[in-house]
């Protein structure tokens, strides 16, 4: 499955780009998210929203893309340069994956280049050629991504794809048993699926060692080269997405491709439209599966806990009924176990101890009743053992036996309390099972469904449906150990939108009680918070409260009920964006440590990294190790985390991508290790 754009894409895509915005003015722009940016550009009578993922794609959309109120300084600092610049020019760099749009300005032309492959970036070049403004400044072994300093682009393959002959491809020979497939990925920069394709062309098997290859076969190989690259650059485009088997979206691709030959397919009427609607969809299913894989977890250890309350209720209830049954056997028979009682304390007065008194038992019970029921003495306690009608009872010798009897029926009282208890947790279980069963049936509903294709065929030209976007991507959000959404804030827009848009009856609030914090909002469904969730929701409203940033141990979170916010202060002042006033009874929850947890697991043979509260994260991984506040900056302190991982689980092979976009969620971008990695047990 496709996870990004190739260099080929956006070539194909720089084609459309600027047939469409070329000429139109750059209205505003708006940063959604760490890598997710929208420009909107206005030419007469028609608006265009360019949807960027740094890293992943670029594409003009057309759908409701949800804004940020307040910008934050860098996507403000753009405005200053670029709102109602003309867009002189769309290009790409020597088919790279690098797109650059050419704005003109009252202070000259300025290229806005938007590097689109892993751990992409944002640059601001101004009319000189030096770097005005750099979403993630770096000092790299290449070139310098900095303020004031020149922009270089970034290194690209060895060879010009436009121009290839068959000499440019003579190293490949120099790789030896390395697979083609691989050595010519490697030379040229083709990404999958386009080397398979060139491969496909060329008649030549993408295993076959390097080293093996003929004059002839890298004649062909170029010559496919060439062709694919003409294709895609100079020809019709047909902009698709291809499906495979049960209606699995692939890949999605500007022009067709041998390789496909057989799948079913869609067709677009542009490649932004088959870019956004393939993405989106991706997008749309990681969600959606993320939350499954949590919510089945959670339904498997409920049945699990669910087993355990059903037999300690049984066990209660045994306990129950035998407690009672002893003590009606003891006030049946009062008369008979006082009078045995009252023998065996004068017995013990005669011989001196209690274990004198067991050395007579044999003889004892040849009296018969009471004394037949005695089946052993205990010095301990000391304690008789008695088996009355089949029932077997203890009596303490230095009690009467209404005081024994009366024991007993409180030891049954207790054990009914306790099967009451039990029989509510089931019950709770049992109905919060339900409802994970309801929600797991309605994702599955939700999750993209396989399109009713004829194989081998094509569906009309058609415009994508509207992809299905969860609300909660655009906050900071974990799923709790017992499987409830936690979603919180990450300025004052969006933490105003946590407060007034999305709480239902029955969900929570908290907010640390330090200026500077977001609010976090519980989706509790109608139920009870646990507290396991109530404690990680705190542990990350407090951690990302300025708390983290004086590098405090400890603090207090309140947790209230949504309409105990109001957007009007005591004193009938009006607040400010982002900030409330809460009224009524808080709940306090006090000495929470500021601390995270960055965890590993495998699954299906892809790493998968998660950073939040501790038992959140240790609930779903493998291995994780605990970060607190500190000095160290954040990619280094993750190079560490990872490291620390990597000694229990092995190599993660985890990308820079990867570690960037873990890096970013390090509270103000600094930290500390607080331990090595440990297992998670379950």
């Amino acid at each position: 499955m496709r996870e990004a754009l190739s260099g080929l894409d956006i070539a194909a895509l720089v084609r459309e780009l600027a047939e469409a915005i070329k000429g139109s003015r750059l209205s505003n722009i708006y940063q959604l998210s760490k890598d997710k940016f929208l420009f909107k550009l206005r030419s007469p009578g028609t608006t265009y929203k360019l949807l960027v993922d740094l890293g992943r794609y670029a594409c003009l959309t057309k759908r409701d893309v949800e804004v940020p109120g307040r910008p934050p300084p860098f996507c403000m600092g753009l405005r200053k340069d670029l709102r109602g610049g003309l867009v002189a020019d769309v290009r790409q760099h020597d088919l790279d994956r690098v797109l650059e749009l050419l704005v003109s300005t009252r202070s000259g032309e300025a290229r806005l280049i938007l590097e689109l492959f892993a751990g992409g970036n944002l640059i601001l070049v101004g009319p000189g050629g030096q770097i005005r403004r750099v979403l993630r400044p770096r000092a790299m072994r290449d070139r310098d991504l900095l303020v004031g300093q020149p922009y270089r682009y970034p290194p690209g393959p060895r060879v010009d794809l436009a121009r290839l002959r068959p000499p440019d491809l003579e190293p490949l020979r120099e790789l030896g048993d390395l697979e083609v497939v691989r050595g010519l990925s490697r030379l040229t920069g083709l990404g999958s699926p386009y080397v398979e394709e060139v491969l496909l062309r060329a008649e030549v098997e993408k295993g076959k060692p390097c080293a093996s290859l003929t004059d002839e076969d890298l004649s062909r190989i170029s010559r496919s080269v060439r062709d694919l690259v003409r294709a895609v650059v100079e020809g019709p485009l047909e902009p698709m997405v291809v499906v495979g088997d049960g209606g699995k979206w692939l890949d999605v691709v500007p022009i067709r491709l041998l390789k496909y030959e057989g799948l079913s397919s869609i067709r677009f009427r542009s490649l932004s439209e088959a870019i956004d609607a393939y993405f989106s969809r991706l997008a749309a299913g990681e969600a959606i599966s993320l939350e499954l894989k949590a919510i089945r977890e959670r339904i498997e250890k409920l049945k699990r806990r669910i087993e355990k309350q059903e037999g300690a209720l049984r066990r209660f209830k045994e306990e129950s009924s035998y407690f009672s049954s002893v003590g009606d056997t003891i006030f049946t028979y009062l008369s008979h176990l006082n009078f045995l009682l009252e023998a065996l304390r004068e017995l013990r007065d005669e011989l001196g101890s209690w274990e004198a008194v067991r050395t007579r038992l044999d003889e004892l019970r040849s009296r018969g009743p009471p004394f037949s029921w005695l089946t052993d003495i205990r010095p301990s306690g000391p304690t008789a053992c008695l088996k009355v009608n089949n029932i077997a009872l203890e009596l303490n010798l230095r009690q009467t036996a209404q005081e024994v009897a009366s024991s007993y029926y409180e030891k049954a009282k207790k054990a009914r309390r306790k099967a009451e208890g039990a029989a509510k947790a089931l019950e709770e279980s049992k109905r919060e099972l339900i409802s994970l069963l309801s929600r797991l049936k309605e994702l599955e509903s939700k999750a993209p469904e396989p399109l009713g294709i004829i194989s081998g065929g094509e569906l009309p030209v058609q415009a994508p449906a509207k992809p299905r976007r969860a609300w909660y991507e655009s906050f900071r959000w974990f799923l709790s150990s017992d499987g409830l959404l936690v979603v919180a804030g990450k300025d004052a827009a969006t933490n105003e939108l946590i407060v007034k848009r999305y709480p239902e009856p029955g969900d929570l609030l908290l907010h640390a009680e330090i200026p500077g914090a977001p609010f976090v909002l519980v989706k509790a469904g109608g139920r009870e918070v646990p507290r396991d969730t109530l404690l990680q929701a705190a542990q990350l409203a407090v951690s990302y409260s300025r708390a983290w940033k004086y590098g405090l141990g400890a603090a207090t979170a309140i947790c209230f009920k949504p309409e105990q916010a109001r957007k009007v202060g005591p004193h009938g002042e009006k607040l400010p964006k982002g900030a409330f006033y809460i009224v009524g009874r808080k709940d306090y929850i006090r000495g929470v440590e500021l601390k995270l947890a960055i965890g590993a697991s495998r699954e299906a043979g892809q790493v998968r990294l998660l950073l939040g509260p501790v038992e959140a994260v240790r609930s779903r991984s493998e291995a994780y190790v605990l970060i607190g506040p500190g000095d160290e900056e954040a990619r280094g302190l993750v190079l560490k985390a990872i490291k620390a991982l990597e000694d229990v689980l092995g190599p993660l092979g985890v990308d820079r991508e990867s570690l960037e976009r873990l890096a970013a969620l390090v509270p103000y971008g600094r930290g500390r290790l607080l331990s090595g990695a440990k297992r998670c047990g379950h």
